[in-house]
């Protein structure tokens, strides 16, 4: 037993001697990476990320988190915006200019559903007076409308 506990300290000793050398140069080599990890926190300050305004809308908003988290504390409230908030947001920092969407058209779609309902007691009228053609005709144009519609939308 004595002989065990003999291999049992002389094998410890060289692992205890080689610990010390190990934990000696990860102190140096601690010292010599935090300048270089400070270079890097430096570095993104200056340079922040640009993204391009086709870039930002196709984000998803997990993505645009992230983006707006690489800008620090020029974007406050991040984790309670929704993706709209945050798509503004991304585009001021970046200087994008804030353009609302035009229509493609120059449809009045006013005078187009009033059209449509005018056309919908026409085609009562005609169930009424059981006049096929005027019937289908009514309901051509209707359907006609509403495509305009739904395309200009």
């Amino acid at each position: 037993m004595a002989d065990e506990e003999k291999n049992e300290t002389e094998g410890e000793t060289p692992k205890e001697e080689a610990a010390p050398k190990v934990k000696d140069e990860t102190p140096e080599a601690a010292l010599a990476e935090e300048p270089a990890v400070e270079k890097k926190e430096a570095a993104p300050e200056v340079e922040l990320p640009k993204f391009t305004a086709r870039e930002i809308d196709k984000m998803t908003v997990p993505k645009l988190k992230e983006a707006a988290l690489q800008y620090g504390g020029k974007i406050s409230g991040i984790h309670g915006m929704g993706k709209a908030d945050l798509i503004q947001a991304l585009k001021e920092v970046n200087d994008i200019p804030l353009v609302e969407t035009k229509r493609a058209s120059k449809l009045d779609r006013k005078a187009v559903k009033e059209k449509i309902k005018s056309l919908h007691k026409e085609r009562n009228a005609a169930l009424e007076d059981k006049d096929k053609i005027k019937l289908k005709r009514v309901r051509i144009h209707t359907k006609a409308l509403r495509r305009k519609l739904t395309r200009n939308a």
